[in-house]
């Protein structure tokens, strides 16, 4: 269904990119609240003690809990990418701009293609790579992980977004 579809250029990639920054400064904001109620919990359980000039954020962030509390964002921010690409093949900001992620037979990514995909893309960096390989519409990420993100048409994206066909 999607074969003949365009591939989506650089300028699209990053609106939606843009989008999808809004959406994870929230999550995060969101995530990092949750593990100061967690440390805050702690500390009036008695489980934990924080030192008289130390507050909850200095108490996550020193020592080696700072790299724990780094890779739990880290989590928090794939987990954001592999459950949209999975679930429906788009993030809030790729269906905004009527992207879809697909591999390159047309099917849904799988949880670990998902996974690569994400920790391979560089934070966007490896969009650069359309310059690169000017023409072929795919991206460092794409490449490497054998999918492609397309662009829909009007009527695919609305058939795509009711909730009876949504995958």
């Amino acid at each position: 269904m999607y074969q003949d579809a365009p591939r989506a250029g650089f300028a699209r990639r990053l609106a939606a990119i843009i989008y999808d920054v809004l959406i994870l400064t929230a999550l995060i904001m969101l995530a990092a609240g949750l593990a100061m109620l967690l440390v805050q919990l702690l500390v009036w359980s008695g489980a934990i003690q924080l030192l008289p000039e130390q507050d909850i954020a200095a108490y996550v962030t020193s020592s080696w809990r700072r790299w724990l509390y780094f890779a739990y964002l880290v989590a928090v921010i794939l987990g954001f990418y592999v459950y949209f690409w999975c679930k429906a093949g788009q993030t809030l900001g790729m269906r905004a701009w009527r992207l879809l992620l697909v591999s390159q037979a047309g099917k849904p990514l799988t949880a670990p293609q998902a996974l690569a995909r994400a920790l391979l893309a560089l934070g966007g960096i490896g969009n650069f790579w359309l310059w690169l390989r000017w023409g072929k519409g795919l991206a460092l990420q794409d490449q490497l992980t054998n999918s492609q993100m397309i662009i829909l048409s009007k009527e695919q994206s609305k058939v795509l977004n009711l909730h009876k066909t949504a995958r």
